[in-house]
């Protein structure tokens, strides 16, 4: 791993064998990572490159492929009686745009007739963020809003993220430091397939965690009917992952924005961010696959009977942690079910598991 301080440093690179690690995740306009190596006090190189309160950019590799181009935030320096060491972290560029609201220059905060495009790309050029739109939701994206305002205490790629939302559009961000609007690829070939049954899956630990008490039954989306003469509006969906004789958990919430043509989108956003409580992590120490390091927004298989997979199953990966020092690396892949991201209808994938009749109870309507 190879990291780059600054455009304006010439061959400022800083290889770092020490500690490390970096978090890529997918559906976020930030990446984090962070960083020990050693530090003179006295090389002038180091005092241009370390200095505290100093917002430089920095670009992250590995074997030659970019995988982050970011904005260094934050300094520790210690002294002990071994050597002098500093860490340093920081995040993808687009990062900034999670830590700051619109600014004042940029007023007014109503942006009624405009595409979300255009809002964004609007938003974050003082920034020095560029925007990319994915061809797959280029409709969508240049598709105009009726009526939209920003709050003045909202960060903007919470503001961007929710008008995203209303799209089924993801907010995410490029190797080259840019704001991404992108949707999921859930469909495409697996890079890695674990099958635990064989014993030779290519990984050390597995972890599986289904968090029940976020998850309810039946999920209803509302909508008032607005002064604009907007309609109001309902939907109700399933939640395929909540079954048994106890399995009767409704929720009911309020659709915060979009007409009520949205409510159904509105209410399976809210049974994706149910489902995001089922978890798979898997830890790995081979980064690369066909000569590439692994990275998320792919997919992978698993079969693994103590986890609860008996059978081959695909799930997602939404972001990976790559960690390691002086003597080893590893990489912890982060993962969900596609139903989270794509348009399909979820499935429980414990169904036509032979169980006892009490524990697989006929689900209420």
């Amino acid at each position: 791993m190879k990291l780059s301080i600054d455009d304006r440093f010439e061959n400022r690179d800083v290889k770092f064998f020490n500690k490390f690690s970096l978090n890529l995740v997918w559906n976020s306009p930030a990446s984090s990572f962070s960083f020990e190596s050693y530090f003179d006090p006295f090389n002038i190189e180091h005092k241009e490159i370390y200095a505290p309160s100093h917002f430089h950019g920095c670009k992250l590799e590995h074997n030659g492929e970019l995988l982050l181009t970011g904005t260094i935030l934050s300094h520790n320096f210690s002294q002990k009686v071994t050597q002098t060491m500093v860490s340093l972290s920081g995040y993808s560029r687009p990062g900034v745009l999670n830590d700051c609201e619109i600014p004042p220059s940029m007023y007014p905060l109503q942006f009624d007739g405009l595409s979300l495009a255009s809002i964004a790309r609007r938003l974050t050029p003082r920034f020095k963020v560029g925007v990319v739109i994915d061809p797959s939701v280029s409709g969508p994206m240049n598709k105009s809003f009726k009526v939209t305002t920003a709050s003045d205490s909202q960060n903007i790629a919470s503001y961007l993220s929710g008008l995203a939302k209303q799209k089924n559009i993801v907010l995410s961000h490029t190797e080259l430091g840019e704001l991404l609007f992108t949707e999921a690829d859930t469909k495409s070939e697996p890079i890695l397939n674990f099958d635990t049954t064989d014993g030779t899956v290519p990984a050390t630990d597995f972890d599986l965690n289904f968090n029940g008490q976020n998850m309810h039954s039946h999920i209803t989306m509302q909508k008032q009917a607005d002064d604009e003469g907007g309609n109001a509006g309902e939907s109700t969906i399933r939640n395929p992952y909540v079954v048994g004789s106890f399995a009767y958990r409704p929720t009911v919430k309020s659709q915060s924005s979009g007409d009520d043509n949205d409510t159904p989108l509105a209410a399976k956003r809210a049974l994706s961010n149910e489902l995001k409580d089922l978890k798979l992590t898997i830890k790995i120490h081979d980064w690369v696959v066909n000569g590439k390091i692994i990275k998320p927004n792919n997919t992978i298989t698993i079969i693994a009977p103590h986890l609860f997979i008996y059978n081959k199953e695909t799930f997602f990966i939404e972001s990976i942690n790559f960690t390691g020092d002086e003597t080893s690396e590893t990489a912890v892949l982060n993962c969900v079910l596609p139903s989270v991201y794509d348009d399909s209808t979820p499935v429980n994938i414990y169904r036509g598991i032979n169980l006892h009749p009490l524990v697989e109870s006929t689900e209420e309507s």
